[in-house]
């Protein structure tokens, strides 16, 4: 129970220090330390998510830092996608005859890959001088997009979509922030409710993960100003690279 406990202290610390989705950090854990399959492993992460992003979203719905506008058309698109992704993965055991845990797998990994290339690419563009790359994205069919990818692998509920709200919207960096936050409070929910339907969740493991989580949270919100943002990103983004090859 205490490596459970510190391995949500760890998460915790580094989304607290860098502002990324415990998504990305927290379904590798499960799936190549703690055994998980990945059906479990998204499923859990997701409830775990919810749970630690609704704490963040009630402060922004207090301080007024969200745009509903933006978070109601993501979440037209995002809630059906990501219940779709986990009814694929039912539908696909049911009908087919191939190791469906083991193809879930590789999505995931292939995910990792995907993800950890575009959140480089963002700190290369973000470390330029010149004008930002901005596209006008169809936010209810990239919430579809998205939803169903969090579905099915639990990563990008927040990375992913901020991505898009930094190059296709206009909003202050708070409202970026508590736009972000709230859309992927609701989406995880969805999602993972969805799972835990299917018995894709192991209550107790969140429970102990949130008992570490939240205190390294805490202290990782303090820690901003001393430990360099950039290197700890890298660090991030390069076990994403590694892992995700590690999984195909």
């Amino acid at each position: 129970m205490i490596s459970i406990v510190f391995t949500g202290f760890v998460v915790g610390l580094l989304v607290g220090l860098t502002g990324m989705g415990g998504g990305l950090l927290m379904t590798p854990l499960l799936i190549l330390f703690y055994g998980f399959s990945p059906t479990m492993a998204v499923g859990t992460d997701l409830i775990y998510a919810a749970v630690t992003k609704a704490v963040g979203s009630w402060q922004h719905i207090q301080q007024k830092t969200l745009d509903w506008q933006i978070v109601r058309k993501l979440a037209i698109g995002s809630i059906p996608g990501g219940i779709i992704g986990v009814w694929l993965i039912q539908l696909l055991k049911r009908l087919t005859p191939f190791p469906v845990e083991d193809v879930l797998g590789r999505v995931i990994g292939f995910t990792f890959v995907f993800v950890a290339i575009l959140m480089f690419a963002q700190l290369l563009l973000n470390r330029k001088n010149g004008p930002k790359i901005r596209f006008n994205a169809p936010l209810t069919l990239v919430g579809l997009a998205g939803g169903l990818l969090v579905g099915l692998t639990s990563v990008g509920s927040g990375s992913m979509f901020m991505v898009v709200l930094l190059s296709s919207t206009g909003l202050t960096a708070s409202k970026l922030v508590g736009t972000d936050v709230v859309h992927a409070f609701f989406l995880t929910l969805s999602a993972g409710l969805v799972h835990a339907s299917f018995g894709h969740v192991d209550v107790s493991f969140v429970l102990w993960l949130l008992l570490g989580s939240i205190p390294g949270i805490l202290i990782g919100g303090r820690l901003t100003l001393k430990v360099p943002d950039l290197w700890l990103r890298f660090l991030i983004i390069l076990v994403l690279f590694i892992t995700g090859i590690k999984m195909i």
